[in-house]
Parts: C-alpha cells; structure tokens; sequence
C-alpha cells in the first residue's frame, strides 16, 4: 500500500503544474435500479451499458494510468449479471475497490462480490423515513444487507441522505441511524439533496427538500456527533464545512485526478459535467480522461466531490481523516 500512496500524493503535487492522473475512478456500471427513490432520476436514465470485456479493458487501461481506487455504483450495480466477475478483476488491478448498493440483493449476492474492499449502502433513516424515500421493503432488506456484509467480515459504510424527514424531532431520523451503524460495526456518511439532470424534474424531492437553516443546524449537528463518537463518521470537517457554507472551488479536480466512467464507457469529469463527455471505447479511456477540461470556480454540494477536493487540494485534517479511514479498509 505504501507505493500507491506514495504515488497519490506525487500525482497530487504534480497536478498543481498540469499533470493528470486518474487516482480515484467512479465507474456507473448501470443506471438500471431496482428501487425508485423519490429524490433520485437516474433509475429513469437509458444508457447502453459496456460488455464485460469492454469493461475489463477500461480498467486495465485505467490501472496502467495509476489509478488507486475504483468505485462501483449504479444504478444498482448489483444488478449486472457479471459484477462478481468485474469485481474480481478489479481486486486484481486496484489496491482499494468498492461498492456502492441500496443493499437489497446483497443478501443473495454476497459471495459474488465479497472480495471488494467495503460495500457503501445507503440507508436513509428508520423503517418509515427510508421506506418512503426508496420504497416499501427497501430498510428491512436494506438492513439484512448490512448484516450480512458485516457476517462476511466486510468494512461498511451507511451513507445516508439528509432530508427533512430524518431532521425532524430534534434530528431523530439521523440518530436512529448514528445507532444502527454503531449496532451493527459500520461507519457512516451523509449526503445532502441535490439537483441534478436526472432529478430536476421529480416532485417529490420538494416534499423532502432542506431549508439552508435545516441544511446547515443538520450538519452542526453531524460535526458534533462525529466529536462525540470518534471514527464512526466518515465526512470530514472540512467537508462538512464546505458544504455547510456551499464554498466554490477556485480549483476542483474533477477531470484532473478524479473522474466518472458512464455505463456506455463515455469518460466525464463529474455527473454535473456529462455533456463533456469523451468516448472511452472509441478514444481510449485514459485518452478520454486526459481530453477533459479543467474547472475552476466550480461550485456543487455532493459530498464525494467535495471530499475528494479536500484530500487533492492537502486539506491536512481531510488528509488526517481520510488516511485513516482508508487504511482501516485496506486488508
């Protein structure tokens, strides 16, 4: 492990004069769902999704370029029939590989997928808070899930969306949460509601919709929780303070030393960013990445991208915060 990080932080360094390198890459494997959350829009999105060689050959290409950690979501990427078979092969090129589920088929798929480093699973609130956001069913299963990566000995992460209904109360949603994740040995993250092209259009999202009071007495209260219960809340201050203030980047790394990777093998910057889009599979997908162009003053309020700026950008106590974790989940 120690090369890898060696090599993150030259990258790191080197970005500051025009270098790129794709340290962390988010690989959307589908946009197919088996769950329809009411803030959510990708489970709409139609996208022709690479074969398993077509995917295979982008990670090769990927892992030559120096990426570190490769990230399965979706959609629900549990719903590839050759995800067993992909992520294996990741393990085999990348020193940290996850996999980001809704957690309700991980109960059957589990030995498929068991080599991964962590599962992230979004869990949203108690049985009547996640039920509404992502159906009825999704917590009891959505729980079994969790148990059953945590039977297997695998690191998990609950990442939680903050909304009104889990802020309500004195912020009880978010406490039954903080409970179930120490409970069960996880740790947890959280994501504040954001608009999207996949959502801009859905109604519902306004029904659950944060007041900037709400947004920011929730993420206070976050910090305070994360003090309290050192090591349980994977989000560090500098991010939630970032988000809490909604701070623009006078650099953001997106397409610099991280990037997306859609179903169809287009390479993006970010999921804010699609329509710069390069074709992988036509141009070569480190080729792809290095086309893209760079942003500055960019704002938005998604947790990942913020942290990862955090880290790219030698936050020293993101950096503090983040190594630890990741060492934790490397085995």
């Amino acid at each position: 492990m120690k090369k890898p990080m060696i090599n993150s932080l030259l990258f790191t360094y080197l970005s500051r004069v025009g270098v790129k390198c794709p340290l962390r890459v988010t690989h959307f494997c589908t946009f197919r769902c088996n769950l329809s959350c009411s803030y959510c829009g990708i489970w709409k999105a139609r996208k022709k999704e690479m074969t398993t060689e077509q995917v295979k050959r982008a990670m090769k290409e990927f892992a030559v370029a120096g990426t570190v950690f490769w990230t399965f979501t979706g959609g629900e990427p549990l719903l590839r029939k050759d995800i067993g078979e992909l992520v294996n092969y990741a393990k085999g090129l990348f020193p940290i590989v996850s996999l980001t589920t809704n957690g309700v088929l991980l109960k059957d798929k589990i030995n498929e997928v068991k080599n991964v480093n962590y599962f992230t699973i979004s869990l949203d609130g108690p049985k009547e808070v996640n039920d509404y956001n992502r159906g009825k069913g999704s917590f009891e299963k959505a729980l079994e899930g969790i148990k059953t990566a945590r039977r297997k000995g695998k690191d998990v992460v609950i990442n939680a969306v903050i909304s009104k209904l889990n802020v309500k109360n004195d912020f009880e949603g978010i406490k039954k949460l903080i409970k179930i994740a120490s409970d069960n040995g996880c740790r947890m993250n959280f994501t504040v509601l954001y608009r999207d092209q996949f959502n801009r259009n859905n109604k519902g999202i306004n029904n659950i919709w944060l007041s900037d009071k709400e947004r920011i007495n929730a993420l206070n209260f976050i910090k305070k929780e994360k003090k309290r219960r050192f090591g349980l809340i994977s989000f560090s201050n500098p991010c939630i303070e970032r988000i809490k203030n909604l701070e623009k980047w006078k650099i953001c790394y997106s397409g610099k030393l991280f990037c997306e990777l859609l179903p169809d093998g287009t390479v993006v910057p970010c999921l804010f960013k699609e329509k710069e889009g390069i074709d992988g599979l036509k141009y070569g997908f480190v080729n792809a990445f290095n086309k893209l162009p760079i942003h500055e003053d960019c704002f938005c309020i998604n947790t990942c991208y913020n942290e990862l700026n955090c880290i790219f950008s030698l936050n020293p106590k993101s950096l503090a915060e983040n190594l630890l974790k990741y060492v934790a989940f490397v085995k």
